[in-house]
């Protein structure tokens, strides 16, 4: 219970690390909130201590279910998991005997129905930041404030005490703009006869353009970054990069940011939202993650992203679609990219590039419409295989492969760039590749 002695004995002996991350369930967790969650979470696992997850629902007019849902996913998605679960409104009585405690004790009074905490007017009040240092408050800058609203709810700066408190958080580590808060925080730590946890109020994130990061410099939202193709690695990686520092050190594993990450290496200065280092960072991590695990991720990229129904995926022998994952994740920035340069791997027509036009002379498609038989009558061979097949025929047309790879290329993935072409051939399948083939006449007059 707040205030009591008690507990007052608990916070001096205590030595165990607990952090706890209290969004407030109003809309989607942006970057912002989940770097906040994960710098708590690396700390407290860092520190072999709690991680806490408390949804600060008490303003019941904004607050829906679905948020908090939203939250729940975005966490859970990104790996961060956590040691107790808390919702400030199932902890209302708390708040007000809390308050009424305050009232008692003459630090609170009653106007217009709410209960507003009173800041003492002479003195200061030295906020010890763990990465700002001292920064101080005169109280005759600080105004009075509500704890708890008429309705008998109550506000967000004092139930985060309470909460605070009562769940023994020894570490608040949150964004700046919350600095301003904290001398009257502390002061109602002080008011209930309670220890306050350390502070660390970290940089705000900037877009590109130094402003404050927000909706129009692109997809903030985390589920977002999900349904664009993203892999958690590459967020996690991403965000810890986002205002914390190991030497030059770029690319971190979740163990290898557990084992790292302290607040001595949190900079004071704003972080810079940088879409392009994410795309690099995923890119990095398409290529570190497991092979089985990421090709599993593909077969269902193909399907969700409308590339090709689920039958056709799973008609996809294991190792064809894992060769496909290597070759892919080759260019590929996304998992959603890989899947789009995928297609051809499916049933359907394919656009020609108007610049390629040229390539298609007669002699070419003549040959073209032999290969696709040839290919058609050896079932379905290896790269190699396929690749002294498509020779040999080439050798009895008098052709050069110089002359028939590119438009071949074109013709199977619709592109001009890719993988090897035999290694392409392959992985369309012998029916994709003569039906493109064989249409070449009739495709490019």
């Amino acid at each position: 219970m707040v205030g009591d002695p008690s507990r007052r004995v608990q916070w001096a002996t205590m030595d165990r690390v607990v952090t706890r991350f209290a969004p407030s369930p109003t809309g989607y967790l942006h970057v912002g909130g989940a770097r906040t969650g994960l710098f708590n979470w690396l700390y407290a696992r860092h520190h072999r201590g709690e991680f806490v997850l408390r949804i600060e629902d008490t303003d019941r007019s904004r607050s829906t279910d679905e948020a908090i849902q939203q939250v729940i996913d975005s966490l859970t998605w990104l790996g961060l998991d956590w040691d107790r679960f808390a919702r400030q409104t199932e902890r209302v009585d708390q708040h007000v005997e809390a308050a009424r405690q305050l009232e008692r004790d003459g630090h609170a009074y009653t106007s217009e129905g709410a209960l507003w905490f009173s800041v003492p007017r002479e003195g200061v009040t030295t906020v010890d930041d763990k990465l700002l240092g001292p920064v101080e408050y005169n109280h005759r800058e600080l105004k009075d404030m509500v704890i708890l609203r008429s309705d008998g709810t109550p506000t967000y700066n004092f139930a985060c005490v309470v909460d605070d408190a009562d769940m023994g958080i020894t570490h608040v580590i949150r964004g700046d703009e919350h600095l301003n808060n904290t001398p009257k925080q502390l002061l109602m730590y002080r008011a209930l006869g309670l220890e306050p946890p350390t502070f660390a109020h970290i940089p705000l994130i900037l877009g590109p353009d130094k402003t404050k990061l927000s909706k129009r410099h692109g997809a903030v939202s985390v589920l977002e970054y999900r349904r664009r193709g993203f892999v958690p690695e590459a967020l996690i990686n991403f965000l810890a990069r986002l205002g914390w520092a190991y030497g030059d050190q770029e690319v971190f594993s979740r163990d290898e940011l557990i084992e790292l990450f302290d607040l001595p290496g949190v900079g004071k200065s704003a972080a810079v939202f940088d879409e392009t280092k994410l795309l690099w960072l995923n890119h990095q991590w398409l290529h570190r993650i497991d092979l089985e695990r990421l090709a599993d991720e593909l077969a269902h990229w193909f399907v969700s992203a409308g590339v090709a129904t689920e039958q056709q995926v799973a008609a996809l022998s294991p190792e064809r679609l894992q060769t496909a994952t290597v070759k892919l994740r080759e260019r590929g920035r996304t998992l959603e990219h890989m899947a789009e340069m995928g297609r051809f791997m499916f049933p359907g027509e394919l656009p020609v590039p108007e610049d390629t036009r040229g390539l298609f002379t007669d002699e070419v498609c003549n040959a073209l419409g032999q290969i696709a038989d040839a290919v058609e009558a050896a079932g379905d061979p290896p790269p190699e295989a396929l690749e002294k097949l498509v020779r040999n025929e080439l050798d009895r047309l008098g052709l050069s492969l110089k002359q028939v790879a590119q438009p071949m290329r074109v013709l199977v993935t619709g592109t001009k760039v890719g993988p090897g072409l035999f290694e392409v051939l392959y992985l369309a399948g012998p029916t994709n590749v003569a039906s493109r083939l064989r249409s070449a006449s009739e495709k490019v007059p």
